[in-house]
């Protein structure tokens, strides 16, 4: 009785072991088909996504560019062109203030020094603007009647107070001498961007309101900010204007 219950146990042994290799290799099986399943998938997601950026972002990069590019030149020029209204408006205002403005002729322009001639009398330190009323520099010398010199925003050293369009001060403006203008110490907090136009802050050698020049470089040092400018006076116009 003891050895088939022996026999018995041991069949049923067998049988268990036989069952459980069998359910393990299919359950492998099973797995190993649905990992290939989510490989496929993954891979197949990730083509995707791939094929919907490169619709939408990489094949048309160049014309999005464009686009963003084309719409921050058109507001820069909104802005300019807001600027250059208020200016105007200003300068109708500088023009009303100087009904007697002389007129000049220009002899010579070099080095910063023009020389030029008038039938009135100006005084030495009368203001030069060019014939779009943009400052030019001043006159320095009276050589003889009607002949006159002067020093121009091309002579270095010169320095005068500057401000924006809403008259708020932005610094001391000196000439460089080499073609352009530079505004040094402008506290850090003052807001101002490349394209600004720059006027004369008054107080100084330079009567308030015309117009210098424009900002093309801002160098920021910390607390304070370098400001570069390009004069926007045409300093060999034929025909001057003398306001005093």
């Amino acid at each position: 009785m003891k050895d088939i219950e022996k026999k018995f146990i041991f069949v049923y042994i067998f049988i268990i072991l036989l069952f459980l290799g069998n359910f393990h290799k299919s359950i492998a099986a099973q797995y190993e088909k649905g990992y290939i399943l989510f490989l496929n998938f993954q891979n197949l997601s990730q083509n995707l996504v791939e094929k919907i950026k490169e619709f939408f972002l990489f094949k048309n990069e160049d014309t999005y560019k464009e686009k963003y590019y084309n719409l921050l030149k058109q507001l820069a020029q909104i802005k300019i062109a807001e600027q250059e209204k208020n200016f105007l408006k200003s300068l109708e205002l500088i023009k009303e203030r100087y009904p007697n403005a002389v007129q000049a002729k220009l002899i010579s322009s070099q080095f910063g020094i023009i020389y030029a001639y008038t039938e009135k009398n100006v005084k030495v330190g009368a203001l030069v603007l060019d014939e779009n009323w943009l400052l030019v520099g001043i006159v320095r010398k009276i050589i003889k009647p009607g002949y006159i010199e002067i020093v121009s925003l091309n002579y270095p050293n010169i320095q005068f107070g500057v401000s924006d369009l809403d008259n708020r001060n932005i610094g001391l403006a000196k000439t460089t001498g080499v073609g352009y203008i530079e505004v040094n110490f402008v506290d850090s907090k003052t807001k101002v961007k490349t394209g600004d136009l720059l006027i004369t802050g008054g107080d100084d050698i330079f009567p308030k309101g015309f117009l210098v020049g424009e900002i093309y470089k801002i160098e920021n040092l910390g607390n304070t900010q370098k400001l570069y400018l390009t004069p926007l006076a045409d300093f060999n116009a034929n025909n001057l204007i003398i306001v005093q």
